[in-house]
Protein backbone atom coordinates (compact mmCIF):
# COMPACT_ATOMS: atom_id res chain seq x y z
CA UNK A 1 0.00 0.00 0.00
CA UNK A 2 2.74 2.46 0.87
CA UNK A 3 4.19 1.42 -2.22
CA UNK A 4 1.02 2.06 -4.18
CA UNK A 5 0.58 5.64 -2.71
CA UNK A 6 3.99 6.84 -3.49
CA UNK A 7 3.57 5.68 -7.08
CA UNK A 8 0.33 7.81 -6.93
CA UNK A 9 2.58 10.64 -5.81
CA UNK A 10 5.45 11.13 -8.18
CA UNK A 11 2.99 10.28 -11.00
CA UNK A 12 0.59 12.70 -10.16
CA UNK A 13 4.05 15.59 -9.81
CA UNK A 14 4.86 14.28 -13.00
CA UNK A 15 2.23 13.65 -14.97
CA UNK A 16 2.53 15.88 -17.64
CA UNK A 17 6.07 14.13 -18.17
CA UNK A 18 4.68 10.64 -18.35
CA UNK A 19 2.19 11.73 -20.71
CA UNK A 20 4.77 12.66 -22.75
CA UNK A 21 6.83 9.46 -22.67
CA UNK A 22 3.89 7.22 -23.16
CA UNK A 23 2.53 9.45 -26.20
CA UNK A 24 5.94 8.87 -27.93
CA UNK A 25 5.40 5.24 -27.00
CA UNK A 26 2.11 4.85 -28.45
CA UNK A 27 2.96 6.72 -31.51
CA UNK A 28 6.62 4.16 -32.70
CA UNK A 29 4.70 1.23 -30.97
CA UNK A 30 1.65 1.83 -33.44
CA UNK A 31 3.44 2.47 -36.50
CA UNK A 32 6.17 0.43 -36.12
CA UNK A 33 4.13 -2.17 -35.14
CA UNK A 34 1.98 -1.63 -38.29
CA UNK A 35 5.07 -2.31 -40.44
CA UNK A 36 6.66 -5.37 -38.44
CA UNK A 37 2.64 -6.88 -39.19
CA UNK A 38 3.46 -6.47 -42.78
CA UNK A 39 7.21 -8.03 -42.79
CA UNK A 40 6.02 -11.79 -42.88
CA UNK A 41 3.65 -11.24 -45.81
CA UNK A 42 7.21 -10.92 -47.58
CA UNK A 43 7.67 -14.47 -47.06
CA UNK A 44 4.51 -15.74 -47.67
CA UNK A 45 5.87 -17.15 -51.35
CA UNK A 46 7.98 -19.20 -50.25
CA UNK A 47 6.27 -20.45 -46.77
CA UNK A 48 2.81 -22.26 -46.95
CA UNK A 49 2.46 -21.82 -43.34
CA UNK A 50 2.70 -18.07 -43.70
CA UNK A 51 0.27 -17.82 -46.69
CA UNK A 52 -2.47 -19.00 -43.94
CA UNK A 53 -1.94 -16.27 -41.58
CA UNK A 54 -2.25 -13.75 -43.80
CA UNK A 55 -5.19 -12.14 -43.42
CA UNK A 56 -4.20 -12.31 -39.17
CA UNK A 57 -0.96 -10.08 -40.32
CA UNK A 58 -3.16 -7.63 -42.42
CA UNK A 59 -6.09 -7.17 -39.84
CA UNK A 60 -3.56 -6.72 -36.91
CA UNK A 61 -1.25 -3.65 -39.19
CA UNK A 62 -4.90 -2.39 -40.45
CA UNK A 63 -5.35 -1.94 -36.60
CA UNK A 64 -2.06 -0.74 -35.62
CA UNK A 65 -2.12 1.83 -38.32
CA UNK A 66 -5.45 2.85 -37.52
CA UNK A 67 -4.67 3.65 -33.77
CA UNK A 68 -1.46 5.40 -34.88
CA UNK A 69 -4.23 7.73 -36.67
CA UNK A 70 -6.55 8.25 -34.03
CA UNK A 71 -4.35 8.75 -31.50
CA UNK A 72 -2.71 12.29 -33.94
CA UNK A 73 -5.98 13.55 -32.67
CA UNK A 74 -5.60 15.90 -29.95
CA UNK A 75 -8.63 15.17 -28.15
CA UNK A 76 -7.59 11.69 -28.00
CA UNK A 77 -4.31 12.22 -26.31
CA UNK A 78 -6.03 11.66 -23.25
CA UNK A 79 -6.94 8.64 -23.56
CA UNK A 80 -3.27 7.57 -24.59
CA UNK A 81 -2.86 4.46 -21.54
CA UNK A 82 -6.05 3.19 -23.09
CA UNK A 83 -4.42 3.36 -26.23
CA UNK A 84 -1.29 1.31 -25.25
CA UNK A 85 -3.46 -1.49 -23.63
CA UNK A 86 -5.36 -1.88 -26.85
CA UNK A 87 -1.89 -2.16 -28.27
CA UNK A 88 -0.75 -4.53 -26.20
CA UNK A 89 -4.02 -6.39 -26.72
CA UNK A 90 -3.64 -6.54 -30.59
CA UNK A 91 -0.26 -8.34 -29.93
CA UNK A 92 -1.47 -10.88 -27.24
CA UNK A 93 -4.09 -11.37 -29.85
CA UNK A 94 -2.20 -12.06 -32.83
CA UNK A 95 0.37 -13.88 -30.85
CA UNK A 96 -1.69 -16.53 -29.15
CA UNK A 97 -3.66 -16.75 -32.69
CA UNK A 98 0.26 -17.82 -33.82
CA UNK A 99 0.25 -20.22 -30.80
CA UNK A 100 -2.80 -22.14 -30.09
CA UNK A 101 -4.87 -21.69 -33.40
CA UNK A 102 -2.27 -21.23 -36.85
CA UNK A 103 0.59 -23.48 -35.35
CA UNK A 104 -0.39 -26.01 -32.50
CA UNK A 105 2.04 -28.47 -33.73
CA UNK A 106 4.54 -25.37 -32.32
CA UNK A 107 5.96 -24.28 -29.47
CA UNK A 108 4.90 -20.61 -28.76
CA UNK A 109 7.83 -18.20 -29.66
CA UNK A 110 6.21 -14.55 -30.01
CA UNK A 111 4.37 -14.53 -26.92
CA UNK A 112 7.08 -14.79 -25.11
CA UNK A 113 8.48 -11.84 -26.67
CA UNK A 114 5.03 -10.11 -26.06
CA UNK A 115 5.44 -10.86 -22.47
CA UNK A 116 8.90 -9.39 -21.73
CA UNK A 117 8.20 -6.21 -24.11
CA UNK A 118 5.13 -4.97 -22.68
CA UNK A 119 5.88 -4.64 -19.11
CA UNK A 120 9.26 -2.68 -20.50
CA UNK A 121 7.54 0.08 -23.10
CA UNK A 122 5.14 2.23 -20.76
CA UNK A 123 4.62 3.78 -17.22
CA UNK A 124 1.44 2.66 -15.33
CA UNK A 125 0.46 1.73 -12.00
CA UNK A 126 2.88 -1.93 -12.01
CA UNK A 127 0.11 -3.57 -10.70
CA UNK A 128 -2.37 -2.87 -13.57
CA UNK A 129 0.28 -4.01 -15.87
CA UNK A 130 1.15 -7.06 -13.88
CA UNK A 131 -2.36 -7.92 -13.92
CA UNK A 132 -2.91 -7.00 -17.55
CA UNK A 133 0.39 -9.49 -18.34
CA UNK A 134 -1.32 -12.42 -15.95
CA UNK A 135 -4.93 -11.70 -17.79
CA UNK A 136 -3.04 -12.69 -21.15
CA UNK A 137 -1.05 -15.75 -19.67
CA UNK A 138 -4.46 -17.04 -18.50
CA UNK A 139 -6.20 -16.70 -21.44
CA UNK A 140 -3.36 -18.16 -23.25
CA UNK A 141 -2.78 -20.98 -21.15
CA UNK A 142 -6.54 -22.37 -20.54
CA UNK A 143 -6.46 -22.11 -25.09
CA UNK A 144 -3.50 -24.01 -24.76
CA UNK A 145 -4.42 -27.07 -22.76
CA UNK A 146 -7.44 -27.17 -24.69
CA UNK A 147 -6.62 -26.79 -28.65
CA UNK A 148 -3.02 -27.93 -28.49
CA UNK A 149 -2.17 -29.87 -25.39
CA UNK A 150 1.05 -31.90 -26.58
CA UNK A 151 3.17 -28.32 -26.04
CA UNK A 152 0.57 -26.67 -23.47
CA UNK A 153 2.90 -27.66 -20.44
CA UNK A 154 6.01 -26.33 -22.11
CA UNK A 155 4.38 -22.99 -23.44
CA UNK A 156 2.49 -22.44 -19.48
CA UNK A 157 6.00 -23.26 -18.58
CA UNK A 158 7.84 -20.67 -20.92
CA UNK A 159 5.26 -17.82 -21.02
CA UNK A 160 4.78 -17.98 -16.86
CA UNK A 161 9.20 -17.36 -16.80
CA UNK A 162 9.20 -15.11 -19.35
CA UNK A 163 6.44 -12.71 -18.00
CA UNK A 164 7.50 -12.69 -14.37
CA UNK A 165 11.12 -11.84 -16.00
CA UNK A 166 9.42 -8.72 -18.08
CA UNK A 167 7.04 -7.73 -15.17
CA UNK A 168 9.80 -7.99 -12.40
CA UNK A 169 12.30 -5.67 -14.55
CA UNK A 170 9.42 -3.42 -16.20
CA UNK A 171 8.23 -2.77 -12.46
CA UNK A 172 11.98 -1.56 -11.92
CA UNK A 173 12.43 0.90 -14.85
CA UNK A 174 8.95 2.27 -14.24
CA UNK A 175 10.49 3.24 -10.79
CA UNK A 176 13.30 4.35 -12.47
CA UNK A 177 11.85 6.95 -14.60
CA UNK A 178 9.71 8.05 -12.60
CA UNK A 179 12.53 8.48 -9.72
CA UNK A 180 14.37 10.26 -12.82
CA UNK A 181 11.54 12.09 -13.86
CA UNK A 182 11.38 13.44 -10.24
CA UNK A 183 14.69 14.43 -9.75
CA UNK A 184 14.30 16.58 -13.01
CA UNK A 185 11.26 17.71 -11.71
CA UNK A 186 12.92 19.14 -8.61
CA UNK A 187 16.05 20.43 -10.06
CA UNK A 188 13.86 22.57 -12.38
CA UNK A 189 12.05 23.96 -9.27
CA UNK A 190 15.36 24.67 -7.15
CA UNK A 191 16.69 26.91 -10.34
CA UNK A 192 14.12 28.58 -10.90
CA UNK A 193 12.29 28.88 -7.69
CA UNK A 194 12.90 31.75 -4.80
CA UNK A 195 14.10 30.25 -1.47
CA UNK A 196 12.55 32.53 0.48
CA UNK A 197 9.15 33.76 -0.68
CA UNK A 198 8.61 30.14 -3.13
CA UNK A 199 7.67 32.56 -5.87
CA UNK A 200 9.31 32.31 -9.22
CA UNK A 201 13.27 33.86 -9.30
CA UNK A 202 14.82 36.62 -11.33
CA UNK A 203 16.29 33.83 -13.65
CA UNK A 204 12.58 32.08 -14.46
CA UNK A 205 11.49 36.00 -15.32
CA UNK A 206 13.91 36.63 -17.86
CA UNK A 207 13.35 33.07 -19.63
CA UNK A 208 9.72 33.93 -19.39
CA UNK A 209 10.83 37.21 -21.23
CA UNK A 210 12.48 35.35 -24.06
CA UNK A 211 9.93 32.86 -24.27
CA UNK A 212 7.43 35.85 -25.09
CA UNK A 213 9.31 37.04 -28.22
CA UNK A 214 8.24 33.94 -29.87
CA UNK A 215 5.52 34.26 -32.10
CA UNK A 216 3.24 31.34 -30.44
CA UNK A 217 3.80 32.33 -26.76
CA UNK A 218 0.64 33.66 -25.39
CA UNK A 219 1.35 37.45 -24.12
CA UNK A 220 0.80 38.50 -21.12
CA UNK A 221 -2.27 41.20 -21.01
CA UNK A 222 -0.14 43.32 -18.09
CA UNK A 223 2.19 43.38 -15.95
CA UNK A 224 2.85 44.63 -12.11
CA UNK A 225 5.57 45.95 -10.10
CA UNK A 226 4.68 45.60 -6.84
CA UNK A 227 7.55 47.21 -3.53
CA UNK A 228 7.30 46.39 -0.34
CA UNK A 229 7.10 49.77 1.67
CA UNK A 230 9.73 50.91 3.73
CA UNK A 231 10.68 47.02 4.24
CA UNK A 232 14.76 48.33 5.17
CA UNK A 233 13.09 50.29 8.56
CA UNK A 234 11.21 46.96 9.00
CA UNK A 235 14.44 44.78 8.49
CA UNK A 236 16.26 46.96 10.99
CA UNK A 237 13.45 47.19 13.32
CA UNK A 238 12.61 43.84 14.05
CA UNK A 239 15.83 42.25 12.04
CA UNK A 240 16.76 40.58 9.30
CA UNK A 241 14.85 37.30 10.28
CA UNK A 242 11.84 38.80 10.69
CA UNK A 243 12.22 40.33 7.19
CA UNK A 244 12.64 36.97 5.92
CA UNK A 245 9.43 35.57 7.20
CA UNK A 246 7.62 38.96 5.89
CA UNK A 247 8.78 37.65 2.43
CA UNK A 248 7.54 34.17 3.70
CA UNK A 249 4.18 35.67 4.19
CA UNK A 250 4.00 37.30 1.22
CA UNK A 251 4.97 34.43 -0.83
CA UNK A 252 2.14 32.96 0.29
CA UNK A 253 -0.08 36.04 -0.21
CA UNK A 254 0.73 35.80 -4.05
CA UNK A 255 0.67 32.48 -4.09
CA UNK A 256 -2.84 32.16 -3.27
CA UNK A 257 -3.51 35.06 -5.55
CA UNK A 258 -1.80 32.83 -8.49
CA UNK A 259 -4.24 29.98 -8.25
CA UNK A 260 -7.17 32.52 -7.91
CA UNK A 261 -5.98 34.28 -10.57
CA UNK A 262 -4.29 33.85 -13.68
CA UNK A 263 -1.38 36.00 -11.98
CA UNK A 264 2.31 34.92 -12.28
CA UNK A 265 4.67 36.05 -9.54
CA UNK A 266 8.11 36.44 -9.49
CA UNK A 267 10.87 37.71 -6.69
CA UNK A 268 12.17 40.26 -9.49
CA UNK A 269 15.55 41.25 -6.24
CA UNK A 270 15.00 42.24 -3.01
CA UNK A 271 11.75 43.60 -2.32
CA UNK A 272 10.25 43.77 -5.50
CA UNK A 273 7.94 41.62 -7.36
CA UNK A 274 6.90 41.64 -10.69
CA UNK A 275 3.43 39.99 -11.71
CA UNK A 276 2.17 39.35 -15.10
CA UNK A 277 -1.56 38.83 -15.77
CA UNK A 278 -3.28 36.92 -18.82
CA UNK A 279 -6.61 37.51 -20.01
CA UNK A 280 -7.82 40.60 -18.12
CA UNK A 281 -8.96 43.96 -19.48
CA UNK A 282 -7.74 47.18 -17.97
CA UNK A 283 -10.43 47.23 -15.07
CA UNK A 284 -10.02 43.73 -13.96
CA UNK A 285 -6.42 44.39 -14.04
CA UNK A 286 -6.46 47.22 -11.24
CA UNK A 287 -9.38 45.96 -9.80
CA UNK A 288 -6.87 42.79 -9.06
CA UNK A 289 -4.14 45.11 -7.57
CA UNK A 290 -6.33 46.65 -5.41
CA UNK A 291 -7.59 43.12 -4.01
CA UNK A 292 -3.77 42.41 -3.87
CA UNK A 293 -2.83 45.49 -2.23
CA UNK A 294 -6.11 45.32 0.59
CA UNK A 295 -5.12 41.66 1.28
CA UNK A 296 -1.16 41.77 2.12
CA UNK A 297 -2.35 45.37 4.41
CA UNK A 298 -4.63 42.89 6.27
CA UNK A 299 -1.79 39.88 6.53
CA UNK A 300 -0.96 39.29 9.89
CA UNK A 301 3.06 38.80 9.90
CA UNK A 302 3.82 37.27 13.09
CA UNK A 303 1.94 40.02 14.66
CA UNK A 304 3.14 42.91 12.55
CA UNK A 305 2.00 44.17 9.11
CA UNK A 306 3.29 45.61 6.18
CA UNK A 307 2.23 47.44 2.90
CA UNK A 308 2.88 46.95 -0.61
CA UNK A 309 2.85 50.09 -3.45
CA UNK A 310 1.88 48.61 -6.97
CA UNK A 311 2.32 49.89 -9.98
CA UNK A 312 0.16 48.63 -13.19
CA UNK A 313 1.60 48.38 -16.78
CA UNK A 314 -2.00 47.64 -19.05
CA UNK A 315 -0.70 46.23 -22.61
CA UNK A 316 -4.06 44.58 -23.51
CA UNK A 317 -3.57 44.12 -27.62
CA UNK A 318 -0.18 45.76 -28.19
CA UNK A 319 1.94 44.84 -30.30
CA UNK A 320 5.11 44.35 -27.42
CA UNK A 321 8.37 43.03 -28.61
CA UNK A 322 9.93 43.94 -25.74
CA UNK A 323 8.19 43.26 -22.40
CA UNK A 324 11.07 44.51 -20.59
CA UNK A 325 9.74 48.28 -21.59
CA UNK A 326 6.33 47.36 -20.32
CA UNK A 327 8.32 46.06 -16.40
CA UNK A 328 9.92 49.27 -17.03
CA UNK A 329 6.35 50.93 -17.13
CA UNK A 330 5.17 49.49 -14.35
CA UNK A 331 8.72 50.02 -12.14
CA UNK A 332 7.55 54.23 -13.08
CA UNK A 333 4.53 53.76 -11.70
CA UNK A 334 5.78 51.91 -8.55
CA UNK A 335 7.55 55.09 -7.96
CA UNK A 336 4.95 57.19 -9.04
CA UNK A 337 2.91 55.21 -6.00
CA UNK A 338 5.82 55.45 -3.64
CA UNK A 339 5.91 59.50 -4.08
CA UNK A 340 2.19 59.66 -3.88
CA UNK A 341 2.46 58.11 -0.28
CA UNK A 342 2.77 54.27 -0.25
CA UNK A 343 0.15 51.62 0.20
CA UNK A 344 -1.27 52.50 -3.61
CA UNK A 345 -1.79 51.19 -6.94
CA UNK A 346 -0.95 53.18 -9.69
CA UNK A 347 -1.79 52.47 -13.44
CA UNK A 348 1.09 53.75 -16.64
Amino acid sequence: MKKENNYVQLASANSEAIREYNERILSALTLIGGILAMLPLLAAPFSDTKIDAIPAYLLVAAFFFTLFLIFKISYMKKYTLGGLYICFSIAFLLAIYLSVIHSPDMRATVLLGAFCIMPLCFIDRPARMNLFAAFWLIVHTILAFYLKPLYALDDTINCLIFAILGCYIGNIIVWVRLEGYEAHRLLIIEKETDVLTGLFNRRKLFETLAVLETTRAEKPSGILMIDIDYFKEYNDTYGHAAGDKCLNHLGQVFSKFSREYRLYFYRYGGEEFVAMAYGYDQEELLSIAKSLRTTVESTDMDGHHTTISIGVAYCGQEKVRNYERIIDRADKAVYASKHAGRNKVISS
